[in-house]
Formats: C-alpha cells, sequence, structure tokens
C-alpha cells in the first residue's frame, strides 16, 4: 500500500500544485490588468487637468486681453473729454478776457 499511497500523494499535490499555479497567474493577471487601468486613469486624469489648466490659462489671458482693450478704450475717451473740456474753459477765459466780464458761476 504504499508505493500506491506515495503515487496518490504525488499526483494529488502535482493537482493541487497546478491548480494554485493557475491561481497565482490568474491573480497577477488581475493585478496588471487593474494597476494598467489605475494608470491608464491617473494619466486620463492628469490630461484633464492640464487640459482644464491650459484652458483656465487662455481663458485668464482672454479676459485681460479684452479688459485690456476696454481700458485702452475708456482711457483714450477719458483723455478726450479732457482735453475738450479745457478748450471749453480756455474759450470761456478768452472770451471773458476779450468782453471784460467774469460768468456768473465764477462771481462770489
Amino acid at each position: 500500500m504504499g508505493p500506491a499511497v506515495e503515487l496518490w500523494k504525488e499526483t494529488e499535490m502535482g493537482k493541487m500544485r497546478s491548480k494554485y499555479e493557475k491561481l497565482r497567474e490568474k491573480i497577477t493577471f488581475w493585478e496588471d490588468k487593474k494597476t494598467k487601468k489605475a494608470k491608464r486613469k491617473l494619466h486620463r486624469t492628469e490630461r484633464g487637468v492640464e487640459k482644464t489648466k491650459l484652458k483656465a490659462m487662455q481663458r485668464y489671458s482672454e479676459d485681460n486681453e479684452r479688459i485690456d482693450t476696454i481700458v485702452a478704450s475708456a482711457r483714450a475717451h477719458a483723455y478726450g473729454m479732457q482735453i475738450k473740456e479745457e478748450l471749453k474753459v480756455k474759450q470761456k477765459a478768452n472770451l471773458m478776457r476779450t468782453s471784460g466780464h467774469a460768468s456768473e458761476s465764477n462771481k462770489l
């Protein structure tokens, strides 16, 4: 009975080793698959963050350009209005000098 039991034991041990070797391979395959998937997701997220950051920077740049345009226009308009008002004051002063009359708003 000794050699038959030994043969059966070795056969069963071989089957068991084979079974668990396949199981370890499945576990390793699953681990690799999940690891690669997680890494792809990480890269996708990082690219998304980079794209979001890039979009934000572009939006910021566009906003600044728009603001600069508006400010330049407003400054030019204000300067034009200032020149116009100064010219009116100068003309009024010249009129007062030539006529000898002070305007009602200048009298105290």
